[in-house]
Protein backbone atom coordinates (compact mmCIF):
# COMPACT_ATOMS: atom_id res chain seq x y z
CA UNK A 1 0.00 0.00 0.00
CA UNK A 2 0.98 3.54 -0.77
CA UNK A 3 1.45 6.05 2.23
CA UNK A 4 -1.78 8.39 3.18
CA UNK A 5 -1.61 11.69 1.48
CA UNK A 6 -3.50 14.80 3.37
CA UNK A 7 -5.45 16.37 0.93
CA UNK A 8 -7.65 19.77 1.76
CA UNK A 9 -10.23 20.76 0.14
CA UNK A 10 -12.62 23.78 1.26
CA UNK A 11 -16.42 23.47 1.16
CA UNK A 12 -18.40 26.49 2.20
CA UNK A 13 -17.13 28.39 5.62
CA UNK A 14 -14.94 25.45 6.37
CA UNK A 15 -12.04 23.29 5.37
CA UNK A 16 -12.16 19.41 4.87
CA UNK A 17 -9.30 17.05 5.36
CA UNK A 18 -9.83 14.18 3.35
CA UNK A 19 -7.32 11.36 3.44
CA UNK A 20 -6.71 9.57 0.36
CA UNK A 21 -5.32 5.69 0.42
CA UNK A 22 -3.70 4.11 -2.95
CA UNK A 23 -4.25 0.27 -2.61
CA UNK A 24 -1.66 -1.84 -5.00
CA UNK A 25 -3.34 -5.26 -6.27
CA UNK A 26 -2.22 -7.86 -3.45
CA UNK A 27 -4.58 -5.50 -1.31
CA UNK A 28 -7.31 -5.04 -3.66
CA UNK A 29 -7.39 -8.63 -4.31
CA UNK A 30 -8.03 -9.35 -0.88
CA UNK A 31 -10.71 -6.68 -0.31
CA UNK A 32 -12.09 -7.82 -2.90
CA UNK A 33 -12.37 -11.12 -2.35
CA UNK A 34 -14.32 -10.39 0.76
CA UNK A 35 -17.38 -9.54 -1.18
CA UNK A 36 -17.08 -12.08 -3.52
CA UNK A 37 -15.01 -10.04 -6.33
CA UNK A 38 -12.09 -11.63 -8.11
CA UNK A 39 -10.06 -10.79 -11.41
CA UNK A 40 -10.83 -12.59 -14.07
CA UNK A 41 -8.38 -14.25 -16.11
CA UNK A 42 -8.01 -11.25 -18.80
CA UNK A 43 -7.71 -8.83 -16.43
CA UNK A 44 -4.99 -10.37 -14.27
CA UNK A 45 -2.89 -10.99 -17.47
CA UNK A 46 -3.61 -6.94 -18.58
CA UNK A 47 -1.92 -6.19 -14.91
CA UNK A 48 0.48 -8.56 -15.53
CA UNK A 49 1.31 -6.51 -19.02
CA UNK A 50 1.35 -3.38 -17.50
CA UNK A 51 3.74 -4.26 -14.73
CA UNK A 52 5.81 -6.04 -17.83
CA UNK A 53 6.01 -2.68 -19.56
CA UNK A 54 6.53 -0.81 -16.72
CA UNK A 55 3.39 1.40 -17.28
CA UNK A 56 2.95 4.81 -14.91
CA UNK A 57 -0.29 5.14 -13.07
CA UNK A 58 -1.78 7.50 -15.60
CA UNK A 59 -0.75 5.19 -19.00
CA UNK A 60 -2.13 2.13 -16.56
CA UNK A 61 -5.24 4.21 -16.40
CA UNK A 62 -5.84 5.27 -19.95
CA UNK A 63 -5.27 1.45 -21.05
CA UNK A 64 -8.36 0.67 -18.58
CA UNK A 65 -10.46 3.99 -19.85
CA UNK A 66 -9.71 2.73 -23.69
CA UNK A 67 -10.27 -0.91 -23.12
CA UNK A 68 -13.82 -0.31 -21.57
CA UNK A 69 -15.05 2.60 -23.54
CA UNK A 70 -18.02 2.28 -24.89
CA UNK A 71 -17.68 1.89 -28.39
CA UNK A 72 -19.87 4.82 -30.37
Amino acid sequence: MSTKRPDTTRQGRGLTLTLTLTLGLTAFEKISAVEGVRLDADSKRMFAEFDRRGMTDAQRRKAIAEKHAKKA
